[in-house]
């Protein structure tokens, strides 16, 4: 496929452009070549395009030349495929991030189909969120801290076995909710392109997901198409709690692109 070389070449000459040396196997995503799946495709209702960015890909002086374009998806196959191939999100380095648009539209506010637009967002931060992607960090330095009473090398020792088992904790704790962010991630895209999200016959509002990897914290966020289309924003946010695997209490916050943040 044309198309698919198109955009590897695309990749590695963005990510060259950028400095970004160690980061073109992600921004490549390890997507092959070709994404023939066989004779019988079936077509996607729309597009969609997949981009890449972080901190090495940064440009201070046109933030558009960071991201890198990896690869459109027109049927479901191609979509399966690039989730086979592509890093799942708790791998990635920490400032990482993916955008799934449709095709033709850029991430960015800036971008025609985005001015109007705003976002339903949410932190995933250090609180436990229920079954997704919530990681509980430990205090490296809790129960580290020595009494009066003791002499120097009881109290370095105590606090050195303190770390290692608060580490070795986080550790495991991080491991065991990696793969529900992972989750989470790959249930929103499919209900995306499925079109669960927003059936209805005007349901052409949502523009895009961005997953962002943070130290402490990973943000989602969909991208909608009119900030002041109330109704379809609050039906969307709806359908995005469920599908996201979130307790109902939780809510995702909307935010117009105009507000700047």
């Amino acid at each position: 496929m044309s198309d698919v070389k198109s955009k590897e070449a695309g990749a590695n000459l963005a990510a060259s452009k950028s400095g970004a040396g160690e980061d073109v196997a992600e921004t490549k995503l390890a997507v092959p070549r070709s994404l023939d799946t066989g004779s019988k495709k079936h077509p996607l209702n729309s597009s969609w395009t997949l981009w890449y960015d972080s901190l090495s890909t940064y440009d201070s002086e046109r933030w558009e030349l960071s991201l890198v374009e990896v690869i459109t998806v027109r049927t479901v196959e191609e979509f399966f495929t690039m989730l086979h191939y592509c890093k799942p999100p708790h791998v990635l380095r920490v400032s990482a991030q993916y955008h799934f648009f449709r095709e033709g539209v850029k991430p960015m506010w800036e971008d025609p189909s985005n001015k109007a637009g705003g976002k339903l967002w949410i932190s995933l931060d250090d609180k436990p969120v229920g079954d997704v992607g919530g990681r509980k960090w430990e205090n490296a330095n809790t129960g580290g801290a020595a009494g009066g009473e003791k002499d120097n090398a009881s109290a370095a020792t105590s606090n050195s076995n303190s770390n290692q088992n608060a580490k070795a904790k986080k550790e495991e704790q991080e491991t065991e909710k990696k793969p529900e962010l992972d989750t989470m991630w790959e249930n929103l895209l499919m209900a995306m392109v499925g079109e669960y999200l927003d059936p209805e016959p005007d349901g052409d509002h949502i523009m895009g997901l961005v997953l962002s990897r943070r130290k402490y914290h990973n943000r989602i966020a969909l991208w909608l198409r009119d900030a002041s289309a109330s109704e379809a924003v609050a039906r969307i946010e709806k359908k995005l709690v469920k599908e996201a695997g979130l307790p109902p209490a939780m809510k995702f916050i909307f935010t117009p692109h105009s507000t700047g943040k």
